[in-house]
């Protein structure tokens, strides 16, 4: 059984080769996974906008309001971390196609997802990253 969606790996630095496994968010019955192809004339670094949401879960089990907000502030550290690597890091993605990216420097938003009605939210946080040439 699959417990992450996609996965980090750091290529430089103090956390060199440090694995950070996330678990898509899901809209419209769907993980929020988009990858988008640019055709940008030299010098542009950029060969793909890719856009996702991390669900707030610990290894896919949905958790309670405090708890889950907790996990969110573990889950934004993590991903400040890979934010602030100097050099590009492995994006494993859901098509387990590995690149090397670059987070998007507008950082990051927490957003609570609803699903049913009378249900707790459910929180994501949207991150963009940009894959590079190589």
């Amino acid at each position: 059984m699959k417990v992450s969606d996609v996965q980090f790996i750091t290529n430089s630095g103090d956390h060199k080769g440090t694995k950070y496994n996330f678990t898509l968010a899901e809209q419209n019955g769907q993980k929020a996974w988009q990858v988008t192809r640019l055709f940008q004339s030299a010098p542009a670094m950029a060969k793909e906008k890719i856009e996702m949401m991390i669900a707030i879960k610990e290894q896919n089990i949905p958790l309670s309001g405090g708890v889950e907000l907790t996990q969110a502030n573990k889950i934004l550290g993590q991903l400040e971390i890979i934010a602030t690597e100097t050099t590009p890091v492995t994006l494993v993605g859901l098509d387990r196609v590995e690149r090397l990216v670059r987070v998007d420097r507008s950082g990051f938003s927490l957003a609570p997802t609803i699903s049913e009605k009378d249900r707790e939210p459910e929180y994501a946080v949207s991150i963009t990253c940009w894959s590079i040439y190589e």
